[in-house]
């Protein structure tokens, strides 16, 4: 993955554990001080390098916009039917 996103995991007074992407450590910061339970959330860790499947999948995009791309897990598209609904494979 990009050197460009920070990565860090949470967890809340009731133990519930999250994993955070966004663009800026400040941004992690402000999601754990600033969230719905205020200053209930604990930075467990940083990551450097998370796996590209752990960052696709478990992290949450915590980040100013939109999620990037980059950490989106493309899906089936049918170009000729675009309402089908396409199995996947595996």
């Amino acid at each position: 993955m990009s050197s460009t996103y920070i990565y860090a995991s949470c967890k809340d007074i009731n133990g519930i554990r999250e994993y955070l992407a966004a663009s800026t450590e400040k941004e992690i910061e402000d999601y754990c001080e600033n969230g719905t339970l205020g200053h209930e959330r604990e930075i467990l860790h940083w990551y450097t390098n998370p796996t590209p499947i752990m960052a696709s999948s478990h992290f949450i995009w915590v980040g100013k916009g939109k999620r990037p791309p980059m950490l989106s897990i493309s899906k089936p598209f049918n170009y000729k039917n675009p309402n089908a609904i396409v199995r996947e494979k595996w």
